[in-house]
Parts: structure tokens; C-alpha cells; sequence
């Protein structure tokens, strides 16, 4: 299970983590739900290599704001990592873990839904800012570019409806693998007992 993770002082990851927990159980610090596990924090996402000192996923996924100079309006993800001088968060030259599947099926499920976002870019962001020292693999999913957009609840909340979407595809698919493994491994058992037979 993947932990979605969001800066509370981060407006628009902020308010995507406020619309998906609507739908989940608190657990103390943890938002529980069917696919992914959720948690809010009170220090900057780029700075989380601390994450699993408390808690143990497969993943994790940080919802976070995209800043630009250009000012040109995207909806943006990207591993992390530092090529060189660590200026925001992570180790020098450490670069994460990537998390390809998952970012395949956001950038899917975005560009299947273009149409809500037509005056957005859909892109990747080179790799350039940690975390970089958690052993499982991450990924910033972000919104741009400027206050306007991060604090526009309904466009963070339809951003957070399709990170809802992939998760659950994500986990549908791995389901079906695990299904599809494990059916066939009770066949090749029995087969292998029946040639084992008298």
C-alpha cells in the first residue's frame, strides 16, 4: 500500500490531503483508506527522509504545489533526487528511488482527462529536490503555478479525484497479478502432483 503524504502548510497538496481524507478513517496521525493510507505533516515534504523511521509502505506519494518563474500554468510529477549540491532538502548527490508504474498511470489517467485542465500543461519536472534517502520508491504529483491555482479548491480537488482513480487502478491491477500468479501456481501444483501419481 502506497502513503500519500501531504505539508500542511503547503496549500495545494494541502487541500488535495483535506478532500481525500473526506472519504477515509482517522487513525490517529494516519488517514486510512481502501487504497492508500494518507498523512498530513508539519514540515516540508522535501525535507521527509525521516518518513520511515514511523511508518512502513511500499511507497510514497507526496502531493505538493509546483512553483515555476515562467508562471505557466501545469500539472506536473517527478522522482526526486539531487545531481549535485542538496538546495532543497535531500542529501548531495542522492537520487530516490523512482516510482515509474506510478507515474505512468497518473500521467495516463491526467491526459485521459485533459479536457478538465485545458489551459494546463501536462508535464514532467526534471529530478531536483529531495527527499532522497527513503529506501522505497517516491514521487511528487504537483500542482502550478502560482496562488491562484493552489489555493482553487476545486481544481485540487478535481487533481485529487484522479490520484484517487490511478491509486485504485494501481491496486486493481496488482490484484489481478496476484490473482493470476497464485491460480496458476495451484495448477502447476496440481499437475505436478498428478504426474507425481501412480
Amino acid at each position: 500500500m502506497e502513503l500519500l503524504v501531504a505539508y500542511r502548510d503547503d496549500p495545494a497538496g494541502y487541500n488535495m490531503a483535506k478532500f481525500l481524507s473526506q472519504e477515509m478513517t482517522q487513525d490517529g496521525e494516519i488517514y486510512r483508506g481502501k487504497y492508500y493510507d494518507l498523512l498530513i505533516i508539519r514540515t516540508p515534504a522535501i525535507s521527509a527522509d525521516w518518513l520511515e523511521e514511523k511508518y512502513n509502505y511500499d511507497g510514497f506519494v507526496f502531493l505538493s504545489k509546483h512553483a515555476a518563474e515562467s508562471g505557466v500554468l501545469a500539472l506536473t510529477c517527478h522522482s526526486t533526487g539531487n545531481f549535485s549540491e542538496a538546495k532543497f532538502g535531500g542529501n548531495d548527490r542522492q537520487v530516490a528511488i523512482p516510482h515509474p508504474y506510478i507515474q505512468k498511470e497518473y500521467l495516463q489517467t491526467l491526459w485521459k482527462n485533459k479536457s478538465q485542465f485545458s489551459d494546463f500543461q501536462i508535464t514532467i519536472e526534471a529530478t531536483h529536490h529531495g527527499p532522497t534517502a527513503l529506501s522505497k520508491p517516491t514521487i511528487f504529483i504537483e500542482i502550478g503555478t502560482t496562488e491562484k491555482q493552489w489555493t482553487d479548491a476545486s481544481l485540487c480537488n478535481s487533481v485529487a479525484v484522479l490520484v484517487h482513480m490511478y491509486q485504485n487502478m494501481h491496486l486493481t491491477i496488482l490484484m489481478k497479478i496476484y490473482f493470476y500468479i497464485f491460480w496458476n501456481k495451484t495448477r502447476w501444483q496440481k499437475l505436478f502432483f498428478w504426474i507425481g501419481g501412480d
